[in-house]
């Protein structure tokens, strides 16, 4: 074991004890404690054909993933430690170890145990959060999961970790390194503040941001302001429903690298239907994105630029449409499709897949990626090629993964 490995064990050790020291004190005989222990892993292998980018290739991804949830009248402690194994031969990558485009953990709570050319194995702990609250007063200390999205998919007012909208394996949001403090003044209103350190691709930020929700009616509302990533930034959500169908609409202003400000907006209608008496649902959101490329020869511009290696940006594209159904044709099967459309170079990623409940705590998916645009422009005067699309060099791609509950 190197003298890192050592030096992060030893860290880790003394944050557990820390944390337990403070989550497992002698409780008065009034106070119930409860321990709840779970577990989770997944294995996903997939095959890539190759694109003018991409080489053919197979690749392998493993999780296993252990939970444990201490809860008291006034105390919670949530732990969850994972091992992570990759494998890959060329190919195109369907997920990550975060459940997001890119790791933004302070704390250093995550080692390699081992790396080559093709492959990895780590490990870390995706929460270690104590919390403890009095009356109307929450507060939480550590890696927690935090979620102000107010879409489903496209979440441009979502300013911790969102989701890759195209990762099929959404069940566990990745945590952020944080000092969370939650008053709900009412029995609909609830305030919090968030104060964040995060280690980034373009250095160290501190994200300080108070938040009011609220809602009347059947809708919620609210939003959120203060300091981003070292940047002014605000938004406004509300979410409601319109007989049966639900509407979602969340909108954030950013500052921009000139010190503007840029619009991020996305707007979403979602639905169950019953035809044939078995459950249909259907979503479609569209989203615009000050940070965005307009236009094919900006991608590569945007791929470099701090809000997409911060981790803010879910796609690369200004416009951008999602849409998702999924239908059960049996109590135990269902079929689904994603597609996400870039509607400025016109360019398309379409996912279906079929998922089986094999057993009560088993669960098999086997789906497929297919990438539908211009792939590659010549460059201008012996200049490098540049992307002609943001999906046409996304290869034809088949998975097969299997996910146990335990």
């Amino acid at each position: 074991m190197t003298s890192a490995h050592r030096g992060g064990h030893r860290a880790v050790r003394a944050t557990l004890a820390a944390c337990l020291a403070g989550a497992l004190p002698i409780t008065s005989p009034q106070a119930t404690a409860q321990l709840e222990v779970r577990g989770y892993a997944l294995g996903v292998g997939s095959y890539s054909a190759s694109s003018e980018l991409v080489a053919p290739g197979s690749s392998w991804f493993g999780r296993g993933r252990a939970m444990a949830t201490y809860d008291r009248p006034d105390l919670t402690m949530e732990v969850a430690y994972e091992h992570v194994l990759q494998r890959a031969s060329g190919g195109f990558g369907i997920t990550s170890a975060g459940g997001q485009r890119v790791s933004t953990d302070w704390l250093p709570l995550e080692w390699t145990l081992t790396e080559s050319d093709d492959a990895s194995w780590r490990h870390r702990f995706d929460r270690l959060v104590i919390g403890t609250s009095r009356g109307p007063l929450e507060v939480t200390v550590g890696r927690q999961v935090i979620s102000w999205a107010t879409t489903l998919f496209l979440t441009p007012a979502d300013p911790f970790a969102p989701f890759d909208p195209s990762d099929p394996f959404r069940e566990y949001r990745g945590g952020v390194d944080a000092v969370r403090l939650r008053i709900s003044s009412g029995p609909f209103t609830e305030i919090e503040g968030v104060v964040r350190a995060a280690d980034t691709s373009t250095g160290s930020t501190l994200t300080a941001l108070a938040r009011v929700a609220t809602s009347r009616g059947g809708w919620a509302m609210g939003g959120w302001a203060g300091i981003l990533h070292h940047e002014a930034a605000g938004a406004l959500f509300v979410t409601g429903g319109l007989g049966a169908t639900s509407v979602r609409v969340e909108t954030s202003l950013r500052e921009d690298s000139e010190g503007g400000v840029l619009p991020r907006v996305s707007a979403g209608l979602d639905r169950f239907f019953r035809p044939g008496g078995k459950d249909l649902y259907a979503l479609i959101e569209l989203q615009y994105d000050g940070f965005g490329a307009s236009a094919p020869e900006e991608l590569l511009g945007v791929v470099a630029s701090p809000a997409y290696g911060r981790g803010d940006m879910q796609v690369l594209g200004r416009w951008t449409a999602a849409a998702q159904a999924s239908y059960d044709v049996h109590p135990l099967v269902r079929v689904d499709a994603l597609a996400l459309v870039n509607l400025d170079d016109g360019s398309l990623l379409f996912a279906p897949g079929l998922g089986w409940s094999t057993t009560a705590s088993v669960s098999t998916r086997l789906g497929t990626f297919v990438g539908i645009g211009e792939e590659v422009r010549s460059g201008i005067a012996g200049a490098l090629p540049a992307l002609g699309s943001e999906y046409g060099s996304v290869p034809p791609l088949g998975y097969l993964s299997v996910a146990w509950y335990f």
